[in-house]
């Protein structure tokens, strides 16, 4: 149970540094995102493409190298020169982000619950609001002109997810402190045979 809370306070954690980061740059966070990846692929393909050509001549048979290296240099240098083309596709990941998370926040509750520890049923409230939040986000016309809001939205419930996990820490912390403790039933063959 310690190594699933303190799993549960790490992903907290970095969940709100990230929310409060998309919040605070929201306006600038999807364009420096993009060219980000732009440098990710400038990088590995400029040494794939100075490494290729420091080998040998013999060594330089496949001719395939310089292509992929000289590509991923040309597609960063799109997504350095011109992000907004790629913030769509940065809207969507990010709203993937938020639904995967409100689903293993479900998941969570769900586990809690089974597991003996009483929920209030407004508890379940959240994981759901980050779903429509989610699908919001994913369902929006128009993501390059509204790229602000967005992002805010996915700041917001990342932040919502990130105090509903530190909750849940608390309520589990005080259930074990009230002794009781949250241990799995088992189950033997003379048990089911009854």
């Amino acid at each position: 149970m310690k190594k699933f809370l303190q799993n549960t306070l790490a992903r907290a954690l970095c969940v709100l540094v990230f929310g409060i980061l998309l919040i605070a740059f929201s306006a600038e966070i999807t364009k420096w995102i993009v060219m980000l990846c732009g440098l990710v692929f400038i990088i590995p393909g400029a040494v794939s493409l100075i490494g290729y050509f420091r080998r040998d001549p013999e060594g330089r048979q496949v001719m395939l190298y310089p292509i992929i290296a000289v590509g991923s240099i040309l597609f960063g240098l799109v997504q350095v020169i011109w992000p907004h083309l790629f913030i769509a596709i940065i809207m969507y990941i990010l709203s993937g982000c938020l639904i995967l998370v409100s689903l293993i926040q479900s998941y969570t509750l769900w586990n809690i619950h089974r597991n003996g520890v009483r929920l209030h049923p407004a508890y379940y409230l959240v994981p759901a609001l980050e779903l429509a939040a989610g699908l919001y986000i994913a369902l929006t016309n128009n993501k390059t002109e509204i790229a602000g809001l967005p992002v805010i939205l996915l700041g917001c419930g990342f932040i919502i997810y990130s105090l509903l996990e530190l909750w849940t820490i608390y309520l589990v912390r005080q259930s074990n402190k009230k002794g009781g403790d949250i241990v799995a039933i088992e189950t033997t063959a003379d048990d089911t045979d009854r």
